[in-house]
């Protein structure tokens, strides 16, 4: 799980890498994370609010940037994009209604890098077009602004019963699935999961974890689906109005 906000915040990579057939590593930007697929020499970034981290990181591994990829194109995730096209002129792709992706992707479809499948899942709610990007083979999935750490994101789409829909579909994944949300909310998320379920052991013992590891400097790690599951208040309301009554607390919390 991510280091809580304000424990080692700011431009930076996180030492921690995790790896199967491809390394992930999580940069920071201010409380956003920038992803990095690397295999081989080949590199693909999600969600690269800003240029340098992802420049100065691929430069130190040596490897060439072939793929951006945008879970929604609000200015915090998409504001390196045109700079780092522009020097390395990789091909980007992200939901369609706006720029700057040149590729535009929705649910169903399959990408490719690095002989590895991208699966592309419909996840509105954050925003109207928002996908996640589900790498299988990695048993990864990157989320955005949908699904973060013990909470999600703010509904800004006007209707919350497509983010309750979003939030079924991610949390229909596999129980090992690792999530890689766009922004380290994590503090702040169990401790309203605590509040909002005082008799919940697993968000006690996770809050706990977290506040442990941040103690110890020790770096970010990505929670699971199952973990989700059972600490993560919005995946464990029973229809789309609860739901929309959690998140209204949660927003005027």
């Amino acid at each position: 799980m991510p280091v809580p906000r304000g424990a080692g915040s700011g431009e930076g990579r996180c030492p921690v890498c995790y790896t199967m057939r491809m390394e992930i590593t999580a940069l920071r930007y201010g409380d956003n994370f920038i992803y990095l697929l690397q295999a081989g020499r080949s590199a693909a970034a999600v969600d690269p609010g800003a240029a340098r981290p992802v420049a100065e990181a691929l430069s130190a591994a040596g490897r060439r940037l072939e793929l951006i990829l945008l879970t929604h194109q609000h200015a915090d995730h998409t504001g390196g994009v045109a700079e780092l096209k522009r020097a390395l002129g990789c091909r980007v792709a992200g939901p369609p209604g706006g720029r700057p992706a040149d590729t535009a992707v929705q649910g169903g479809e399959t990408l490719a890098f690095a002989g590895v499948s991208i699966e592309v899942l419909s996840v509105p709610g954050h925003t109207a077009n928002d996908v996640a990007f589900h790498v299988p083979a990695e048993s990864a999935v990157f989320t955005g602004d949908t699904l973060f750490a013990a909470g999600c994101g703010r509904v800004l789409s006007g209707r919350a019963e497509l983010m309750w829909d979003s939030l079924r579909r991610l949390a229909a994944l596999p129980d090992g699935t690792r999530v890689f949300g766009g922004h380290d909310y994590t503090l702040e998320n169990l401790e309203f999961a605590a509040f909002i379920d005082p008799a919940n052991a697993a968000v006690r013992e996770r809050l706990g974890a977290l506040r442990r590891r941040a103690a110890e400097g020790r770096a970010f790690e990505p929670s699971t689906i199952a973990e989700e599951r059972r600490t993560n208040p919005f995946l464990r309301c029973r229809d789309a109005a609860e739901f929309a009554r959690l998140r209204a607390r949660k927003d005027a919390w």
